[in-house]
């Protein structure tokens, strides 16, 4: 019995090992799976077998995804496949740094099949989609296939997401960027709310303001860029993208943009946007292009920019640009995801604050008054030169002296919490822009029941965190 429960906890342990080696190298497990597969000669069946693909594949990938079409059998071969990395990519440049940005122009050169620079009014023009009428059939409504209702369902939801979210009310003015056919416009718009649209397809501009002008609502559609105020110095209430922010390249330039086109309760929207939890196959890096079979697949024919970023990345990209963010998750939908920005509050609380799963790993589940660190943790600070002083709640429940280090950027501090004690560290904003908690999880043994909610190993309880002006 002895030799049998060994045995077991071996093979667990050795389960837990790929599955990290799998999260944390998805493109290492890649090379290795292909090579097994090698012997396969058509791709297609290469990439079913081992879920994985080259780049010398994309052409044959496009031809079952675009002109086969997803009914076709080989298109299950395809279904859960992605491309693996040419050799020259580098995974260790910096995520803000233009070398990294370069890198991503030249994986897209590749995958796009052009020796040219990406040109944003070139490569994202819309799909040809033939004679259309917008008023009564704009986007999914022009359907008639057998997912059409399926289909159309999922937009509807995210739309209602978005309305829910908005915090809007007639009168107010909102800003979406990259609208497409401008469902959502429509429907705010129609409930009294002013709306401009922003898109770099002229086609798409006038299918929206056909809309309007058949409604006979406020809704001005524009031919622009992200970041672009259509209006020089008007702020919005609200800003939002749908299925659109992941064909922004120039993302830290929107990031910059964006505090000064919302008024200062204003808030940012993104839904229907394909963030993953953690870096994987698909998202192998904090951000870039994805690299699923449909989406290379649609690069190649389409050439257009398909971004992804995982949610640790995104927590952190708005962080930096002053904003607090927070995932609202949508069960009847993939679509509905919604993340809701606004800026910054005055006061973190710990027990409510949104933690990406990434991130989340090093904390305990939220609770009424904080959460507890389980050893070694982080939390994104607002780097903004206007903060002049940070502020961090922290206790010490445990029945003995309780060693914490507190590090942000290059001001750090090391201290010892009595039992029981709760204590508020301050110090000068340094332009910081992570907070780092280090001390030794311990069991929380011959404390209160309700402290122990999860069984687990805990360091710190954090209540709160202030940046202050």
């Amino acid at each position: 019995m002895t030799t049998t429960l060994a045995s077991l906890r071996t093979l667990v342990r050795r389960h837990e090992r790929l599955r990290r080696l799998t999260q944390r190298h998805p493109q290492l497990v890649s090379r290795i799976t292909m090579l097994m597969s090698q012997n396969i000669q058509d791709p297609i069946e290469r990439a079913g077998a081992s879920g994985f693909f080259s780049a010398e594949d994309i052409d044959a990938v496009a031809e079952v995804v675009f002109d086969e079409g997803h009914a076709s059998p080989r298109y299950e071969h395809l279904q859960h496949a992605h491309m693996t990395l040419p050799a020259w990519f580098r995974q260790d440049l910096d995520p803000y740094g233009p070398e990294y940005l370069e890198q991503q122009k030249r994986l897209w050169q590749l995958i796009a099949g052009v020796e040219r620079d990406y040109e944003p009014d070139l490569d994202e023009k819309e799909a040809p989609i033939g004679d259309l009428d917008s008023v009564r059939f704009p986007g999914f409504f022009m359907r008639r296939d057998a997912e059409a209702v399926k289909s159309a369902s999922d937009h509807v939801i995210a739309s209602g997401m978005i309305l829910k979210h908005s915090g809007l009310k007639p009168g107010d003015r909102a800003l979406e960027y990259g609208a497409g056919f401008g469902h959502t416009a429509l429907s705010l718009a129609r409930l009294g709310v002013q709306v401009d649209t922003v898109d770099i397809s002229q086609a798409f501009c006038q299918h929206v303001q056909r809309q309007a002008d058949h409604f006979q609502v406020p809704l001005q559609a524009h031919l622009g860029h992200f970041g672009m105020n259509p209006r020089p110095g008007q702020r919005y209430d609200l800003v939002y993208f749908y299925e659109s922010f992941h064909h922004c390249l120039d993302w830290q330039g929107l990031m910059k943009a964006l505090p000064e086109l919302i008024t200062d309760q204003g808030l940012v929207i993104l839904c229907g946007e394909p963030m993953a939890e953690r870096s994987y196959a698909a998202v192998p890096y904090p951000w870039g292009i994805r690299l699923q079979s449909d989406v290379v697949a649609t690069i190649r024919r389409l050439h257009w920019f398909e971004l992804g970023f995982t949610e640790d990345f995104l927590y952190e990209i708005f962080t930096r640009a002053g904003f607090s963010i927070h995932c609202h998750p949508c069960e009847p939908s993939l679509w509905g995801r919604t993340y809701l920005c606004q800026r910054t509050l005055p006061e973190l609380h710990l027990g409510k604050a949104w933690l990406p799963p990434a991130l989340g790993e090093q904390w305990s589940v939220g609770e009424e008054d904080g959460r507890w660190t389980l050893g070694d943790a982080r939390l994104a600070l607002d780097p903004s030169p206007a903060l002049r002083r940070v502020e961090v709640d922290v206790a010490n429940p445990f029945p003995s002296p309780l060693p914490l280090t507190l590090v942000a950027g290059a001001w750090s501090e090391s201290l010892t919490l009595a039992p029981g004690e709760r204590r508020t560290v301050a110090w000068s904003a340094n332009g910081a822009h992570w907070l780092e908690f280090r001390c030794r999880p311990r069991l929380l043994g011959g404390l209160r029941r309700w402290w122990n909610k999860d069984g687990r190993a805990f360091g710190v309880f954090v209540r709160r965190l202030r940046q202050r002006i």
